[in-house]
């Protein structure tokens, strides 16, 4: 199982909630307007892309690769 942990306003770091060690880094396309949510292994975020659109962007744990994007 893994956890996320804001770094900063768009870098996330993957945690493995067994160990506590760093595993990976996510860095959102935009500024965040929600998440980052996990369930399982995989985790949600939404961003703002800087022109008023709003993704929602589905990554992979522990990997941090994308895995699905959606209009919000």
């Amino acid at each position: 199982m893994y956890t996320i942990i804001q770094q900063s306003s768009n870098h996330f770091n993957i945690i493995d909630l067994s160990t506590g060690v760093f595993v990976n880094r996510i860095t959102a396309p935009g500024t965040v307007v929600s998440g980052p949510i996990v369930v399982g292994n995989r985790c949600t975020i939404v961003v703002d892309n800087n022109n008023g659109n709003k993704m929602g962007i589905i990554y992979s744990l522990p990997q941090g690769n994308i895995i699905d994007r959606y209009a919000v």
